[in-house]
């Protein structure tokens, strides 16, 4: 329990930390958000909302894609429905990108990512890390790949709870949970392998460092979700706040269990 309470405040350190140090970079998420869900969203609502004319007029035989129609009442309705189209398309991209867009957003602003947590390390160590463009799209590239790797055995473990579900009805609850649990710790993973990486840790030794700290990772991902339930801050502070905090709970780990002692 201490170890997961260690992850936990660790997490929201990182929020803290962050916004005293990085704040300028959360335009980045920021704009990442106004172009997939605003931008995006408006531009779907162009191409439904044909298709919303032509049910109006199949089943009223009002055409409101007619030009030049009169009456003000008319000009609200279009209007009424054009707010409606975007609206609904909103709540689409939030229900099929939502599942899935934790992992989405680690995967696009990974080099932001293993950016901030460097910075971090030579904050708070005093280490300096010189720019290696090589070294940095290796970094960058790994946790593209750690993130996929994670994303697709947490997909293949919830196929597998939602088939337990059917057959024992019963188990919904505890599976559920189970699966919560599950993404906190993957979504952890995905943060403190770039701590893993930068102290010369393969992937395998990534996982074992990982497991041996796993009540601090579920912790720090319970911490990670809970924030992630509120729809913007899933996108723009969780993300940067994880990054910059897996560095500060690494920190807190006792020796032999830190990244830069781990010898497991």
């Amino acid at each position: 329990m201490p170890a997961f309470i260690l992850g936990f405040t660790c997490f929201f350190k990182g929020i803290a930390f962050s916004m005293t140090r990085f704040l300028g970079w959360y335009l980045i998420p920021i704009l990442l958000w106004l172009l997939l869900v605003v931008a995006l969203s408006l531009k779907l609502s162009d191409c439904l909302l044909p298709v919303l004319y032509d049910f109006i007029q199949l089943h009223t035989g009002l055409n409101l894609a007619q030009t030049g129609l009169d009456g003000g009442w008319v000009n609200v309705f279009k209007a009424g429905l054009n707010i409606a189209a975007v609206l609904l398309i909103k709540a689409m991209l939030w229900y099929v990108l939502g599942r899935y867009m934790k992992y989405i957003v680690i995967i696009i602003l990974s080099p932001l990512f293993a950016y901030l947590s460097e910075k971090t390390d030579e904050l708070l160590s005093g280490r300096t890390f010189p720019f290696v463009l090589s070294k940095f799209l290796k970094d960058v590239l790994r946790g593209i790949g750690i993130s996929l790797r994670n994303m697709l055995l947490e997909t293949v473990m919830v196929l597998a709870g939602c088939a337990i579900c059917l057959v024992v009805p019963l188990l919904s609850p505890l599976v559920a949970l189970l699966l919560f649990l599950l993404n906190s710790y993957f979504m952890a993973f995905n943060f403190f392998d770039y701590v893993a990486e930068r102290n010369g840790m393969s992937v395998g030794k990534s996982v074992r460092y990982v497991r041996s700290n796993r009540f601090a990772m579920l912790g720090f991902g319970f911490a990670y979700n809970l924030i992630a339930f509120i729809p913007f801050l899933d996108w723009v502070l969780a993300p940067i706040a994880a990054s910059v905090g897996a560095v500060i709970a690494d920190a807190s780990f006792p020796e032999g269990r830190r990244a830069d002692t781990f010898v497991n």
